[in-house]
């Protein structure tokens, strides 16, 4: 039947579907308790231990209230529940690029910063990159490529729901961008004795 359902209110739908189906006048309803205590309730004549029950009347209310125009509102449990299991599914997101403390030489500045997990990300879900402490547009997966001035950076990513909560934060990752110099690599000149 229904998962999560205690068995008192599955013995309660049972009889609600058994009075709903079978006509009140003709219907008697068998209770039988098993030796493990299960309850079990039903309109079939059972050889033995069971009893007769007397369910009283079911209470009908009207209302005038046009129930084609309420709309469902989320339950607030159902919706946490679905932020645990958005955090439990996505609890190795990351930034891939670059490492910790990884230092960049000679790439014009430029930076590729990428980030993921083991499951794909979906269209619905967003990811907001902070670069050195500044909100940076980014897709859900893969990377963007920056130019940054030389010297330290921090990159952090946050992996937000359709509905804008954070599911995952990354670990900040502090990396360097560094430039060799017009002079590297170039001969010296030899100072000449005298």
């Amino acid at each position: 039947m229904h998962k999560g359902l205690t068995p008192a209110v599955r013995s309660l739908l049972v009889i609600l579907g058994i009075l709903v189906a079978a006509p009140a006048a003709v219907a008697e309803i068998y209770k039988i308790v098993n030796p493990d205590g299960t309850v079990t309730y039903t309109d079939q004549r059972p050889s033995s231990g069971a009893e007769v029950v007397d369910l009283p009347p079911l209470s009908v209310v009207e209302t005038d209230i046009d129930t084609s125009i309420v709309t469902e509102r989320p339950d607030a449990a159902a919706n946490e529940a679905s932020l645990r299991d958005l955090q439990r599914q996505y609890r190795d997101f990351r930034i891939t690029q670059p490492e910790n403390e990884e230092t960049f030489w000679g790439t014009g500045n430029t930076v590729t910063v990428s980030w993921g997990a083991s499951r794909a990300i979906p269209q619905t879900m967003s990811v907001v990159l902070y670069v050195d402490g500044q909100q940076q547009a980014a897709p859900p997966e893969g990377g963007v490529t920056l130019t940054l001035e030389r010297g330290e950076h921090q990159v952090y990513a946050e992996l937000r729901d359709a509905g804008g909560r954070l599911v995952k934060k990354t670990a900040v990752v502090t990396f360097f961008v560094k430039q060799y110099s017009q002079n590297f690599g170039q001969a010296r000149p030899t100072p000449r004795g005298g």
